[in-house]
């Protein structure tokens, strides 16, 4: 399966791990009918659950992470007034515009200007800007003088920042930058971070309802936009911008964007969105009626592990479990979560952190979503569907979702490959990688039937030996040798203990010029 391309509704807003595609919808059909329920207990952005109610399913868009709620929230509402507001975005603009400006203004020439970014040094100094002239479509970039940068900087030194703003601490995690001493506005400058304020404030002030809910969703997009997180892509260029993807590093240089800039551009793409969702709900043309619509929507906050929703009662489940310690989502959505005012549950999340402060590691993370499935079987209907898709090699992870399956009585109806568009900078960096997801469906069987234990070592003796035969008839991509490892273990229903199937990859066999693996020369295999 390949995921097409994403659909401006999935764009509203940057949470992570969308699986913004039509083809989802797939899932939905096949698996399920009209005026069924179906359920997301990791839901995130809220895309499996979208698409499903848009079908004209009951849906349950369940997620722990106070931000994955309000996104959710904000993207299932049809009872918003668009044109109310651009209106009201027109009136916050009036009033914010000097103020910005004020912000950004530079001397160009003797010529007033004002900057849409500037790239600034470790030590937050000024070094180069960009700017738009009158009438010009493309920016202009210039070399900033030293004089010039410590005005500034002795400027911004003696502003006062009197609208407020979060300043909660971070979550001392070095995996993700986040250090000692680093608190939410540490993440911004002084210059940012006063012109969000102030656009929040405005927003509060002007805006109500659900229109301003939209514009608080395009509020939180844009924050990392207008960050310190932002690094500039070298290679094409000192002030080629790159995007914040995950953690909160901040490099030897920076761009700081204009938060007016860059705001409207987010709440363009907002509007943008909400409009096409909306239009699946409204006539089709001149002398159509309005599409028929009864199916309805829930958006819950159950821990996983505890559901609260009534046995045997959802017809079809989707899940796209957590990643271990690949995203710790509640500590990286405090950029979001703390502007919003809501305090996530970070004891109940289903999390691998390296945060010394919490007591998230690998077997918690195994008996936690072991947990989970076992709330998926219970919620779900005997005979029917379980579908999720992960992609994980490494040991817990990989183990404690696949064991989750098998002791709690999932059989293997159907599994394939998701083929992304674009991959993260790990999966290009690493060759060996897997690429894009697997997505496997299960079928919950009345009873859990008898499954195998085996240690780690005697599992790795028997994965090594079989994927030997494999290579035997041909070569094989990691994505090829991963499916096949999944189906054994699923079919034989074995629970394993820790083992990482990359790591015997490298161990036993070798990776060619063609990115395939192959039958080294080794008399032995090592599987330890």
């Amino acid at each position: 399966m390949t995921l097409k391309q994403k659909r401006d509704r999935y764009e509203m807003h940057k949470y992570w791990g969308k699986k913004p595609s039509s083809d989802l919808g797939d899932l939905v059909r096949k698996y399920s009918n009209e005026g069924e329920t179906v359920l997301d207990p990791f839901s995130g952005y809220g895309v499996f659950c979208c698409e499903a109610y848009i079908l004209n399913r009951n849906v349950i868009s369940n997620d722990l992470n106070p931000v994955s709620n309000f996104i959710n929230e904000t993207l299932f509402n049809k009872d918003i007034d668009i044109e109310k507001v651009e209106k009201e975005w027109k009136q916050i603009r009036e009033k914010f515009v000097d103020f910005n400006n004020e912000w950004f203004e530079w001397s160009v020439d003797g010529e007033k200007v004002i900057l849409t970014s500037v790239l600034r040094d470790k030590d937050d100094v000024p070094i180069k800007a960009k700017y738009l002239s009158p009438g010009e479509r493309k920016a202009r970039e210039i070399d900033l003088a030293q004089e010039q940068a410590k005005e500034f900087l002795k400027y911004e030194e003696f502003q006062e920042i009197s609208d407020w703003y979060p300043d909660e601490a971070l979550i001392e995690n070095s995996r993700i930058s986040a250090r000692k001493g680093m608190s939410v506005a540490s993440l911004f400058t002084k210059r940012t971070l006063s012109c969000h304020a102030r656009l929040f404030s405005l927003i509060n002030q002007v805006s109500s309802g659900n229109e301003r809910e939209l514009l608080k969703l395009a509020f939180t997009a844009n924050l990392a936009n207008c960050s310190r997180l932002v690094p500039p892509i070298k290679s094409r260029g000192a002030m080629a911008p790159g995007a914040w993807m995950t953690g909160f590093y901040t490099g030897d240089t920076y761009i700081e964007n204009n938060v007016l800039v860059y705001f409207e551009n987010r709440l363009k793409k907002a509007i943008k969105g909400k409009r096409e969702y909306l239009g699946n709900f409204q006539a089709d043309g001149l002398f159509s009626e309005p599409n028929e619509h009864s199916s309805t929507y829930r958006i819950t906050d159950f821990d996983a592990k505890n559901l609260k929703l009534a046995k045997e009662s959802i017809d079809y489940i989707f899940a796209d479990p957590p990643y271990g310690e690949a995203v710790p989502y509640f500590e990286q959505s405090i950029i979001w979560n703390s502007w919003l005012r809501i305090e996530p549950d970070y004891e109940n999340e289903i999390v691998i952190s390296d945060s010394k402060v919490r007591s998230k590691r690998g077997s918690q993370f195994e008996t936690d979503i072991d947990k989970a499935f076992s709330e998926i079987r219970r919620v779900l209907k005997s005979g029917k569907y379980f579908s999720l898709t992960y992609h994980s090699l490494s040991g817990y992870e990989w183990r404690a979702i696949t064991n989750a399956c098998v002791r709690n009585g999932f059989e293997l109806y159907e599994f394939e490959w998701l083929v992304q568009k674009s991959f993260t900078p790990r999966q290009i960096n690493r060759m060996k990688t897997i690429k894009g997801d697997v997505l496997v469906t299960f079928r919950k069987l009345s009873d859990i039937p008898p499954y195998k234990e085996t240690g780690e070592n005697e599992l790795a003796s028997e994965l090594a030996i079989m994927i030997r035969r494999w290579l035997y008839e041909k070569p094989l991509d990691t994505n090829q040798i991963f499916l096949k490892v999944m189906e054994y273990i699923f079919r034989e229903r074995i629970v394993s203990g820790p083992i990482d199937l990359l790591e015997l990859l490298i161990n036993n066999f070798e990776f060619n010029e063609m990115k395939l693996w192959v039958i080294n020369d080794k008399l032995e295999l090592q599987t330890a």
